[in-house]
């Protein structure tokens, strides 16, 4: 049985209520705003947010533009603009303003970007009007830099890679990545992009049919008809042709990759300790479920992740899909939570299919409160929105082959450890924890970037919408529009530093000799720590093999009778907190 968070939240008038939160020997600064948080500093309607050249960011804006953040003082510049040709729905004006899930969605960098080799690329995505319809195209722009004054750079020359792609004003997914599926040496980059199920079956899309489980055939891909692509993961070359390597489905190669898909709102591939993408690596995503089980699932070539027969893992707990296209009386929909939906719908159970593959993780697999009455923000989904794996082993503790996965309605960020495999979480307990929750502000999360020295959190949020407080009502979102910096400051263990592996706040605060050392390690305290201090010596698979307590400024640890090599000393204040981390040599 999968875990969930299920056993890790308990819901009392909607509140979320975290059973893990931040450890207290992680250590962030509090948030800063990277950009002005005015009407000219605020980003419009940011969707997507990756890191760019120089440690910049670069965001889309849904009404069609590309910024780049400065992310020292968060000066903008406008990069591209293209919001004529951008559908981009809004209502309403000032704090009554709405808008829909249309717009410019995801950005992607060719990984040689800047290097030299003739690849100036940045690929976009966005929904466009043919004919009174929405439909998306990928496309991609040639990164130009000028060579007179005032020497700005700007991205230029569209190139159409794929159009047609039937979009939404709802669960247009729209995340867009790069991939390596060949070698270091070799590389053979792809383009990934999530296109959601356009909201179908729901609220005022109830009469359209979801199209996830249903595939094209070869007449249709001829005819240019993509109206099946939605509910699917698609792979391209980087020309935006169907790669040799996409599988055959019902008979047919297209430039579907997996298909059942809900809402896929994050993608992001295994990473290296170099931040570098691992090629042929594990790719993760982030899905948004109805009422209940919100998915992480890792994709691959082929498989059937469920939607709509599956919400979650396949267990017959409370969801039912009931077809309200084809009832016949679809104008009349009542609700996801609705007594026709629990009383006629289909049972997962009845659903059955070779490639069927389960999440790595259910968020929140119960029944949702309030019976036909539920609403979407207060049932129990997070409304998972972006997904980043964490790469860094030498960094923030304990961190490595974690994923970082932001939301729209729990204003806050969760931590996902996976096992040692990276193909699925630790046991319940053990395996989520909510970081960076105010409860004086609500934030819609909307995309999480890690900065290139593994320190930094990078958040932007949404500029409109609502979220859940701590009585599950909504409100306007506090930071609207704002890049959120959440700078880690506790305890850092660094294998690329000195050779003795003293870290900053190690040298700032200790002095710990000789090293190497053969008997007596001998450490003296620079600065007015919490008393007692606790240290460990533990092995580098993290056996300890030493510890105790002191309350002296001078005090030496007995290593004579360990065996040599590499060991790892931490040493905590009085509060538990981490204030060194050292690498020993044991001759």
């Amino acid at each position: 049985m999968k875990p969930s968070l299920y056993i890790l939240f308990c819901f009392i008038t909607a509140a979320y209520l975290p059973a893990m939160a931040q450890p207290p020997g992680e250590i962030f600064a509090p948030k800063r705003i990277v950009n002005a948080n005015t009407a000219s500093g605020r980003l419009r309607h940011p969707f997507a947010m990756i890191m760019g050249l120089n440690d910049s960011l670069w965001v889309t804006e849904r009404r069609g533009f590309v910024i780049r953040i400065n992310s020292n003082d968060g000066n903008k510049k406008t990069l591209l603009n293209i919001s004529a040709k951008v559908k981009f729905t809004t209502a309403g004006s000032g704090a009554s303003l709405s808008i829909s899930q249309d717009g410019m969605f995801g950005i992607a960098l060719h990984p040689d970007l800047n290097k030299g080799k003739g690849t100036e690329y940045v690929y976009l995505a966005y929904c466009y009007d043919s004919s009174g319809k929405r439909r998306t195209k990928i496309v991609r722009y040639q990164y130009a830099k000028s060579t007179a004054f005032p020497f700005g750079d700007t991205l230029k020359n569209e190139v159409v890679l794929l159009n047609g792609i039937h979009g939404s004003n709802d669960h247009n997914g729209g995340r867009l990545i790069i991939g390596n599926f060949g070698t270091p040496s070799v590389p053979d980059y792809k383009l990934l992009y999530t296109v959601g199920d356009r909201g179908a079956n729901q609220y005022a899309n109830a009469c359209d049919s979801i199209e996830a489980q249903y595939l094209p055939t070869a007449a249709q891909i001829t005819a240019g008809d993509l109206h099946r692509y939605n509910g699917k993961i698609l792979r391209l070359n980087m020309d935006g042709s169907i790669p040799a390597g996409n599988p055959f489905l019902n008979g047919v190669r297209t430039h579907i990759w997996s298909y059942g898909h809900r809402n896929p709102q994050g993608l992001s591939f295994e990473k290296d300790v170099n931040n570098t993408i691992v090629p042929k690596g594990k790719l993760y995503s982030s899905e948004q479920g109805p009422a209940s089980d919100d998915e992480i699932n890792i994709i691959d070539s082929a498989n059937n992740y469920g939607w709509p027969r599956i919400a979650g893992k396949k267990d017959n707990v409370w969801y039912k899909y009931y077809q309200w296209s084809a009832s016949g009386n679809c104008g009349a929909y009542s609700g996801e939570c609705s007594a026709v939906q629990s009383a006629s719908g289909l049972n997962e159970s009845g659903f059955s299919h070779p490639r069927l593959k389960d999440p790595v993780f259910d968020l929140y697999p119960g029944i949702p409160p309030g019976g036909s009455g539920c609403n979407w923000l207060t049932n129990p989904t997070l409304a998972p929105s972006s997904i980043a794996y964490y790469p860094f082993s030498n960094k923030i503790p304990n961190w490595k082959n974690c994923l970082l996965i932001t939301t729209l309605k729990s204003s806050a960020l969760y931590r996902l450890k996976l096992n040692a495999a990276g193909t699925g979480s630790l046991s319940a307990p053990d395996s989520v924890i909510q970081y960076f929750r105010d409860e004086s502000a609500l934030n819609r999360f909307r995309d999480v970037v890690i900065s290139n020295d593994g320190t930094s959190i990078y958040i932007v949020t949404d500029s409109v919408g609502a979220t859940s407080g701590p009585s599950g009502g909504s409100a306007a979102v506090t930071d609207r529009g704002c890049i959120l910096e959440y700078k880690y400051t506790g305890g850092v263990l660094s294998v690329t530093e000195n050779s003795s592996g003293r870290n900053s706040s190690t040298a700032r605060n200790f002095n710990i000799y000789p090293n190497p050392v053969a008997s007596l390690l001998k450490v003296d305290v620079k600065r007015n720590i919490s008393r007692p201090l606790r240290y460990q010596l533990a092995t580098v698979s993290g056996r300890t093999v030493l510890e105790g307590k002191t309350i002296r400024d001078k005090f030496e640890i007995n290593v004579s009778r360990l065996p040599a090599g590499m060991y790892i000393l931490k040493i905590y204040n009085g509060y538990g907190i981490p204030a060194a981390f050292e690498k020993i040599i044991v001759q």
